[in-house]
């Protein structure tokens, strides 16, 4: 990954963390019990972990960027860890994991091994919310955009992953000098039988 977050990272932080998020975390928190255990993966600014913590839930939150994650610890004064998807060691530990806007910064290769890991990571009948750009993959300011439309992300799911897909949605970036721009958001659940 570029360093682009490491030069950017208070920019960033300024930038999203007061994204309404709101119709995916609701949805995301359906699916959970109450006080579940939640993975923030790539959390960023930490807003959502901030969240989800609000409502009572056990919250474990990591950022590639040693920047993002020490802002966004200052600001949401949770513990966040630094380190990489391909570091996920975890088994079974999760009702849900969070990767809004984390997981798109991987190569397409990378992403099954990074979905394997994911998908232990959860407990049966666990949840996963990612999203990716919506569209071609594309570079910008040295940072990987790895980005699908609605029928190559089904084909990848289905292909290359142990997930089922709950839900797809594709919505409009809320932030306004954004617009024009799209967001797939994939709510996935974990395939008991292929674990």
């Amino acid at each position: 990954m570029s360093d682009y977050y490491e030069r950017n990272a208070a920019s960033y932080i300024e930038e999203t963390r007061n994204l309404d998020m709101s119709r995916f975390t609701s949805r995301f928190l359906r699916s959970i019990p109450i006080g579940g255990a939640i993975l923030d993966a790539g959390c960023g600014s930490g807003r959502d972990a901030l969240h989800f913590h609000g409502k009572g839930y056990r919250v474990t939150a990591f950022d590639a960027s040693k920047e993002l994650v020490r802002l966004a610890s200052e600001w949401t004064d949770l513990p966040i860890e630094h380190r990489t998807f391909h570091e996920m060691s975890e088994c079974d530990e999760y009702d849900g994991i969070w990767a809004s806007a984390s997981l798109l910064h991987l190569a397409c290769d990378e992403l099954p091994t990074v979905f394997s890991l994911l998908h232990q990571a959860l407990k049966e009948q666990g949840i996963l919310y990612a999203s990716f750009k919506a569209g071609e993959s594309f570079m910008k300011e040295g940072l990987l955009y790895t980005s699908f439309t609605p029928e190559a992300f089904r084909l990848f799911i289905r292909h290359e992953t142990s997930f089922i897909i709950d839900e797809l949605v594709v919505t409009e970036d809320a932030r306004n000098h954004r617009k024009g721009e799209y967001w797939l958001n994939a709510f996935l659940k974990k395939d008991a039988t292929a674990s």
